[in-house]
């Protein structure tokens, strides 16, 4: 099943109800593409995988069990000095496109708050997942680098101002009408 925008509207439904409010105990990254979060909801332990593959990007709750490599990645350091203990306050999807926003509370070096975003674009080989501040809207990091010698659009580097991907001027489906079929 491909993920279009009518199936991550369909997810971040799922993901509401079983995650929001839940702390982010654990992060691993166990292939280049590909993080999993480990989110306490609930009274429970739920692993949330995010890839950017280009041929398989998504996001969902798995239960496989995946092998982690000895030495993290940069990515997944800091990852874990931003997000772990983070709370997931919201799952927003970017009108109705391929672009799922997990929103966090957390709490920085100093104690204080901050409040996150950690984007996940699943549109082929663009796919990307990007750690944002949302008071400056500043890039903390990318799972994928993209300089301006690839896109003109935009940078997805760190300390870069994050901009949405460009709209694909898609609507958002309104809801069917019931046929009433009446019997004389």
């Amino acid at each position: 099943m491909s993920f279009d925008g009518s199936f991550i509207h369909s997810m971040k439904q799922e993901l509401t109800a079983l995650l929001q409010t839940g702390r982010v105990s654990r992060i691993n990254q166990p292939y280049p593409n590909e993080l999993i979060l480990t989110i306490r909801a609930h009274g429970k332990n739920h692993q949330l995988l995010l890839s950017a593959n280009p041929t398989y990007a998504r996001i969902q709750v798995t239960k496989i069990p995946y092998v982690n490599p000895a030495v993290p990645t940069n990515f997944a350091m800091i990852m874990r000095k931003h997000l772990n203990g983070a709370i997931l306050t919201e799952v927003h999807q970017l009108d109705n496109d391929r672009v799922l926003q997990l929103g966090f509370t957390g709490r920085n070096e100093l104690g204080d708050q901050t409040k996150l975003n950690l984007i996940v674009e699943i549109m082929a080989r663009h796919s990307n997942i990007i750690l944002i501040s949302r008071s400056d809207n500043r890039i903390i990091d990318a799972i994928k680098h993209v300089g301006s010698d690839v896109n003109r659009y935009r940078l997805l580097l760190p300390g870069a101002t994050y901009i949405n991907p460009p709209n694909r001027t898609c609507r958002i489906p309104l809801p069917r009408p019931r046929l009433m079929i009446l019997h004389n």
